[in-house]
């Protein structure tokens, strides 16, 4: 019986490593029609932006309902917000006033809140934080005139 299981678990090993060029060029292809699809929906190239909000999480479809379906990217100079059936919207680093820590956490990710000063309007976006969110904070504090807070509270908690 063990060996049975042996030899299984060795040809699905060896199937796998004989489909791996298929697989791989799957996944290429997919990564290409992405950003196909990316730059016909916003003239931007996707892979030369910083993704900074956090995925939706997974909630049977209700997460649209529920969560803030925007989704932030950013680059050298600009903050980028997406909506999936809205025009893209562009706000200069140099226009962010705040970006501060809130209380909230989802999913053990924090919600930070971005205040940007548009013609004198204020206006405050909540996004939880993806991967890149360090770089965005480098680029804001550039920014003389802005607030941002550190990142982690005593070097150790986000």
């Amino acid at each position: 019986m063990g060996t049975n299981i042996v030899l299984v678990f060795l040809a699905l090993i060896i199937i796998s490593l004989l489909c791996y060029p298929k697989i791989q060029s799957w996944v290429d292809y997919y990564k290409e029609q992405r950003a196909i699809e990316f730059k016909k929906r916003t003239g931007l190239d996707l892979w030369s932006l910083y993704r900074l909000s956090e995925l939706a999480p997974f909630f049977w479809g209700l997460e649209k309902f529920i969560f803030n379906s925007t989704i932030f990217y950013f680059d050298e100079n600009n903050l980028y917000l997406i909506n999936s059936n809205e025009p893209l919207i562009k706000y200069p680093l140099s226009t962010i006033i705040e970006v501060r820590r809130t209380a909230v956490t989802i999913n053990k990710r924090r919600v930070w809140k971005i205040i940007i000063d548009n013609a004198g309007q204020q206006l405050i976006f909540k996004l939880r934080t993806y991967t890149n969110f360090s770089h965005f904070l480098e680029k804001v504090s550039e920014n003389p005139n802005a607030i941002v807070d550190d990142r982690y509270i005593w070097g150790i908690f986000e």
